[in-house]
């Protein structure tokens, strides 16, 4: 393989830059100050993307480009419609980072639970008056609500299920009631269910015309008063107008959000004034073993479209049809 252009549009890790490096031509944009995506699309044949936008615009200069590579499983920062006309085959890591996201959850569904958090702010502040003000719950025999079932939901609920007997209840449309129940896990059929029962709700669904807005003012009414939020996956599946709201008067217990419709949220976000909220700057993904595994398998699936084979993870198959 020789003469192939593939850019990488932010940092990876070092050894999928190596895998890239030892076939074809690489243009590290991290390492090449003042130049752009737009400056080499016009003679690439691949990129590999974290979160930099490729939309109409770009892909309507493309006029060699055959793969894109999302170097993560969300893919709401490129315009896939575009690239399926132009015949360009969209592919992600659905399975380099679902431990280290469930992970996080589980980890953020603790320290809401016993309110690590808001206690360590008071210590570094000296603002500790009382003990007693910093009681927490357990999670053990509680019951865990999934909003999605996919990769990251199904490994959550395995380590929820094993380590803190917890009772899954889980709601996905795409997801049979044998998986389900393969995993251990109860489906219902409508979002409503898992709100009304489940003490802990985790978001673990991609952004799409379907999902955007899926946890609203109604949504969130529909929690108990001692139930928690947790969302992992993208800003704009949960109204963070209503979210503050339900928060400030204590209509549910807690929430914690790794994203955000604006990342990174400004200083002055409502919700970052609150107490019971916790806020990570979408990292839930971002450990030393996922950023390896993502990096490896842009590189290995680019290759591959480069080949002339077919990609294992494509999220438009329909260009092979």
């Amino acid at each position: 393989m020789t003469g192939e252009k593939v850019i990488v549009t932010e940092t990876i890790s070092a050894e999928g830059l190596a895998i890239l490096r030892g076939e074809v031509e690489v243009v590290y944009l991290p390492e090449l100050p003042g130049r752009t995506l737009a400056d080499e699309i016009e003679e690439a044949e691949a990129i590999a993307v974290r979160v930099a936008k490729i939309g109409r615009d770009l892909l309507e200069r493309a006029r060699k480009l055959k793969v894109i590579a999302k170097h993560g499983v969300g893919y709401d920062n490129i315009d896939v419609e575009t690239a399926t006309q132009k015949r360009i085959v969209v592919v992600s890591t659905p399975q380099a980072n679902a431990e280290s996201v469930a992970e996080h959850n589980l980890g953020l569904m603790l320290s809401l639970a016993k309110k690590i958090c808001v206690s360590d702010r008071v210590l570094r502040e000296d603002r500790l008056r009382r003990r007693e003000d910093y009681i927490g719950t357990e999670i053990k025999d509680k019951k865990l609500g999934l909003v999605g079932l996919g990769r990251i939901g199904a490994e959550l609920a395995g380590k929820c299920q094993l380590a803190f007997n917890m009772d899954v209840i889980a709601y996905d449309p795409y997801v049979s009631k044998e998986r389900a129940e393969q995993l251990g896990c109860t489906k219902v059929d409508q979002l409503d269910e898992v709100l009304r029962e489940a003490d802990y709700v985790v978001i673990c669904v991609p952004l799409t015309k379907e999902t955007a807005g899926l946890i609203g003012a109604r949504e969130l009414a529909l929690m108990k008063a001692n139930a928690f939020l947790v969302n992992s996956s993208r800003g704009g599946i949960v109204d963070e107008a209503a979210l503050y709201d339900h928060l400030l008067k204590g209509k549910i217990a807690g929430a914690a959000m790794d994203v955000f419709v604006t990342e990174p949220p400004p200083a002055d976000h409502p919700l970052l004034k609150l107490d019971n909220f916790i806020a990570t700057p979408h990292i839930a993904g971002m450990t030393a073993e996922a950023m390896r595994r993502m990096a490896v398998t842009v590189a290995e699936e680019i290759l591959r479209v480069l080949r002339g084979e077919r990609p294992k993870y494509p999220i438009n198959p329909e260009v092979y049809a």
